[in-house]
């Protein structure tokens, strides 16, 4: 059944317990509605205060989280938003989203199904940008397997086939798994990197790209990727600086700042402890970009200070202060 017809189906009749993974009392407040094109209701939904839980009462269930890489309690508040908020770990400098909903995995994969299509879009639009991205680590090909971690509907997968790589994807969501395999023919794989069960030493590359601020167990997910990589092997990340100029001159108004779904933050700091407790080394860690206005729920928000001229000068300066907001790192499995 599309999905578009399972919906409207949940809707009308409640036939069903979810749709794309969005849990069944956030439609009661849409009983009885039509919507006649796929994406529809995810749309109403996703943009509606019927599913920010902080602007609505009908939210789902919330748990409180230990810290994502030492497991302790010892942390402080850093935001608020809404019933949840971001949280350093005051013994390792873990930055996550604590309250999160107990099937994080379920708002994830409404996400995924709302934003299909832009992300289908980009296959064909950056395949030469995507394979000359991936150029840097034709020097870490050993066996030639590359493996992305977050791999959505196969971007980067099919600009690594092009470049000769022997590509596998792995993402939680069904639906881009799903478009992924049958549009593309890519080994892409429904899951995490966890559940996939890869065979230990048998990437050359473990590669991450706007994916690890989603990840809910960092390092439980570095744990795995030092497993499988080859001796030698290297992981990619590029993900949010929290230490960035951008979170400093836009505050809560950076659109990154959306804990229900960035529910893991990093700093150059806590990449070197995930680094040691995980057993990579670190090869670099750099951050580019900066941002003195954006778009948060549909309102605009522009930095007081500095003015908008000094956006070149202040990303010139991320080259040596680490504050850009997007913060990229190069870790390597020994040999």
């Amino acid at each position: 059944m599309p999905p578009a017809e399972l919906a409207v189906r949940t809707v009308t009749q409640r036939r069903s317990k979810s749709v794309a993974g969005i849990p069944e009392q956030w439609f009661e407040c849409w009983h009885g509605k039509k919507f006649s094109d796929e994406g529809t209701i995810l749309r109403a939904l996703l943009s509606s205060s019927d599913y920010h839980p902080r602007m609505n009462s009908i939210t789902p269930p919330l748990v409180e989280r230990h810290c994502t890489i030492c497991g302790g309690d010892n942390h402080q508040l850093l935001m608020r938003d809404g019933e949840t908020a971001y949280r350093e770990c005051l013994t390792c400098a873990a930055i996550f989203a604590s309250p999160l909903p107990a099937q994080y995995e379920d708002v994830n994969e409404a996400a995924y199904q709302e934003a299909l299509a832009k992300y289908t879009a980009k296959i064909d639009a950056r395949l030469a940008i995507n394979q000359h991205t991936l150029k840097p680590f034709e020097r870490y090909r050993k066996t030639g397997a590359f493996l992305e971690i977050g791999c959505n509907a196969g971007a980067t997968l099919v600009a690594a086939e092009k470049n000769g790589w022997k590509a596998t994807g792995v993402d939680i969501s069904r639906a881009a798994t799903h478009w992924a395999r049958e549009q593309h023919g890519l080994n892409a794989i429904t899951g995490t990197v966890e559940s996939a069960a890869f065979e230990a030493n048998s990437f050359d590359v473990v590669y991450t790209n706007a994916v690890m601020e989603h990840v809910e167990h960092p390092l439980s997910t570095l744990q795995e990727a030092l497993r499988i990589l080859c001796p030698g092997g290297v992981f990619y990340a590029a993900t949010v600086n929290w230490e960035s100029y951008t979170r400093t001159f836009l505050g809560e108004g950076w659109s990154y700042l959306e804990p229900m779904h960035h529910v893991q933050l990093f700093t150059p700091t806590n990449v070197r402890e995930l680094a040691r407790r995980t057993g990579f080394n670190v090869q670099r860690i750099w951050t580019t970009g900066v941002r003195l206005a954006d778009k948060k729920h549909g309102r605009e928000h522009r930095a007081e200070w500095p003015p908008g001229w000094c956006k070149g000068l202040l990303s010139l300066a991320t080259r040596f202060t680490d504050r850009g907001d997007s913060i990229k790192f190069l870790l390597r499995k020994p040999e």
